[in-house]
């Protein structure tokens, strides 16, 4: 019975264990390590990612808190510490004038005036007695058309809490009298200057009118009569024709307010006080 016989042939496997050693073969079987170029640009990638996410992030939350303060100054008015009283535009107070004005007070000339009555408000009472100063800022004495003398007054401050608080406010108000458009006027005499220029003419023509009725009564003389009323109308009639022209040669009435006159104030704009 023929026999089955394996021959393997060992001679590449000894030339192997010469050159290698088997165990450090299988101690050594792990991954090969990677380039250090993409070694580095791994690292690189991971962590300034993280830190300028962050920086990023800080400096967002820094500029949203700075912004947020920024636009709250800007609401409240300047110097806004502590309690106030806010006195709206519009409100009128009363005072009288310490010394006499007119319209010989120069431009730049200081005014003063003193509350007559507290104004009072929710939080805080401005009391009687408080100094209110103004400046001349348009002046000029009676001119020709009849125009009155002129004076405009800006009431710039009041003095409360022993310190000055600027304001703007106007005068609606001269010795009971209404004032429009903060222009304190004497009075204006165009018209009557008018009607003055016409007297002449007609003072004359009631004197034509006397001789015609004193002839018409003296039979000789009657028919010279109507030449003294016709004369009379004509003079009368010039004149009345003549008078617009010379009332511009007119002036109005000088303006002087003596000291101690009543006085209304009128707010233009909101102002703060600070107690």
């Amino acid at each position: 019975m023929p026999v089955l016989a394996l021959d393997f042939d060992l001679s590449v496997d000894d030339d192997i264990r010469k050159k290698y050693d088997p165990s450090k073969l299988e101690e050594d079987a792990s991954l090969p390590v990677l380039p250090s170029i993409l070694n580095n640009q791994t690292n690189s990638n991971q962590v300034p990612i993280t830190n300028s996410i962050t920086k990023k992030t800080t400096t967002v939350q820094k500029a949203t808190v700075q912004n947020t303060s920024n636009d709250f100054v800007q609401q409240v008015p300047k110097n806004l510490e502590g309690s106030y009283t806010h006195l709206r535009a519009g409100t009128k107070i009363k005072a009288k004038l310490t010394t006499s004005i007119s319209d010989h007070s120069r431009k730049g000339s200081k005014i003063t005036f003193i509350s007559k009555y507290p104004v009072t408000t929710t939080y805080f009472t401005i009391p009687s007695g408080t100094v209110f100063q103004g400046v001349v800022v348009d002046s000029h004495k009676p001119q020709f058309s009849g125009n009155g003398g002129l004076l405009v007054i800006n009431v710039n401050s009041m003095i409360i809490n022993d310190s000055v608080q600027p304001i703007n406010a106007s005068i609606t108000k001269a010795n009971f009298k209404r004032i429009f458009f903060n222009n304190i006027k004497g009075k204006r005499k165009y018209i009557t200057s008018v009607v003055k220029s016409m007297r002449p003419g007609q003072n004359f023509l009631s004197k034509m009118m006397k001789i015609s009725s004193h002839q018409a009564g003296d039979g000789s003389t009657i028919i010279l009569a109507p030449f003294s009323l016709v004369s009379g109308i004509i003079v009368f009639g010039g004149n009345v024709i003549t008078s617009p022209v010379l009332g511009l040669f007119s002036k109005g009435d000088a303006l002087c307010i003596p000291g101690g006159s009543n006085f209304e104030i009128k707010l233009l704009q909101d102002v703060y006080i600070y107690n």
